[in-house]
């Protein structure tokens, strides 16, 4: 039964069976009574190297709850595979079914993250050290970075990840490289309206902390902004789940917010969309001193404020070469100055006919679909990259031409219950079409601007025939025109709602 069994496990193992192979053979070449004890040590030995050599690694996987992010969860479900998966949110996030994704779920306070990190390393132990870090949420990279130290894992110093979070030392740090940028202030309950007068209005008004477009307005002039600026910092609360919030605060306890012209933006090429405000996000990966970019997106807006809601991805870039050349600079020189623990990058830019002006980045893949976004037009999965990135190792790159493809959200109609959703079933007949996602359900309560920090859903279509954009814009333009998520405004507010 031993040599069966040894038979079995050595012909089944692609990977170590030339190691074991000359093993197996040497036991059968004296068959004789004096080596059957041989045998069976043999026998035992290579079914006790082999449960070692199989076992799985530790994958710990920081996670904020978005339903945007229901590809990465079936990604990390597959890597289970081979990994042992745990996964890392804030309790307040913990639903029922994420359990369904992974080995173990390690509840959080995010809030409390880099307080309670000694609590959270221990009970990391104890499911085992982890042989890499995957990070989805911008929200985790802090605790991101105080983990890679810890576990002596690639990642960036804790200072880092403070001014890749922090939107006011991002600016410091962008000008300081040269890379053109808004010009800006940090604003709070103290600040005199002396220093607020160097800015000129038209201006925008952002969280020092926070991720997305939520809460970021538009003030056409200095009085406006000071009749409303009091709202805005109390609907900046929304990010008290940030390890980094506190660090924000003024010494009344209010958040700071970064004040800053407003620029402009053309989009820099033939578009169906109408969406004239020129803007790009870029994903790119760091490694052997190198800077890789995977996509650039197209996501231009339909207007410049008040508010600056996102509309869509289009990839690969349709902006001219000398723009790609420029952002592929800039983000270079980013990475190089932030170092080797910071392998990936999400940077948005405004488009100009012959420059690009930063608007920011951050220490993590660009949000929501992206992820599937990449995939599908670059055949590059960007999760199994940044694992590698984590481990130290070099990523395997697709070199396949990328498709041509477009991802836009769905947005409910305004704030208010969910009454209807139509048009689902007729706008996925489409050559075009590869997935869609609802977040929302009918009798959820939605918002809109400033509220809100996502769409009700999305939608991706490529074009897997040719490099053709208009029609592939065709098919996504006929299909938004068919979605209608319906609402009416009451007094209900369920917890559940795109505020989240």
């Amino acid at each position: 039964s031993y040599s069966n069994f040894t038979r079995a496990f050595v012909l089944s193992s692609r990977l170590w069976g030339e190691l074991l192979l000359p093993l197996y053979l040497y036991r059968f070449i004296r068959l004789d009574f004096v080596t059957i004890n041989l045998v069976v040590i043999l026998d035992y030995t290579i079914i006790i190297l082999g449960g070692i050599i199989m076992k799985k690694q530790n994958l710990l996987v920081l996670y904020s709850h978005n339903p945007s992010r229901l590809d990465h969860l079936l990604k990390v479900n597959l890597l289970r595979k081979h990994y042992r998966v745990t996964l890392v949110l804030d309790s307040k996030d913990v639903k029922d079914w994420h359990k369904k994704f992974v080995d173990e779920i390690l509840e959080v306070s995010m809030t409390n993250s880099l307080v309670d990190l000694d609590i959270i390393v221990s009970k990391i132990k104890a499911i085992g050290m982890p042989d890499a870090i995957l990070n989805l949420s911008e929200v985790c990279v802090p605790l991101h970075a105080a983990l890679a130290n810890i576990f002596n894992l690639v990642g960036m110093p804790p200072e880092i990840a403070r001014i890749a979070r922090n939107k006011y030392f991002m600016r410091r740090f962008a000008k300081d490289l040269g890379i053109p940028i808004p010009k800006f202030l940090l604003w709070n309950s103290d600040t005199s309206m002396e220093a607020v007068s160097t800015i000129t209005f038209p201006a925008i008004l952002k969280p020092s902390i926070g991720g997305g477009s939520g809460i970021i307005k538009r003030f056409e002039t200095f009085q406006e902004f000071c009749e409303s600026k009091d709202y805005y910092i109390n609907l900046a609360k929304m990010y008290s789940k940030d390890p980094l919030f506190s660090e924000t605060l003024d010494k009344n306890g209010k958040i700071q917010f970064v004040l800053e012209e407003l620029i402009g933006g053309e989009t820099q090429f033939d578009t169906k969309f109408p969406y004239p405000v020129g803007e790009v996000s870029v994903e790119s990966v760091f490694f052997d001193g190198q800077c890789k970019i995977l996509a650039i997106h197209d996501k231009m807006l339909p207007a410049n404020g008040p508010f600056f809601e996102e509309y869509l991805w289009s990839t690969p870039s349709r902006i001219p070469k000398k723009l790609k050349d420029k952002a592929f600079a800039y983000v270079s020189k980013i990475h190089q100055a932030l170092g080797a623990g910071v392998y990936v990058l999400h940077t948005e830019f405004r488009t100009f006919s012959d420059e690009l002006v930063l608007l920011e980045f951050g220490a993590r893949m660009g949000g929501g679909p992206i992820y599937t976004s990449v995939k599908l037009s670059t055949s590059n999965d960007f999760i199994d990259i940044l694992i590698a990135l984590s481990k130290g190792n070099i990523p395997e790159f697709s070199q396949t031409t990328p498709k041509p493809t477009i991802t836009h959200c769905l947005w409910n109609s305004s704030e208010g219950q969910i009454t209807q959703i139509k048009g689902l079933s007729a706008a996925v007949f489409n050559p075009f079409y590869m997935g869609m996602q609802i977040y929302d359900d009918i009798g959820d309560y939605v918002y809109r601007a400033p509220n809100s920090t996502r769409a009700c859903g999305h939608i991706i279509f490529r074009n897997d025939v040719d490099n053709n954009f208009s029609v592939l814009e065709d098919s996504v333009l006929d299909a938004i025109s068919k979605i209608k998520i319906d609402t009416q405004n009451n007094s209900i507010k369920p917890s559940e709602s795109n505020s989240k």
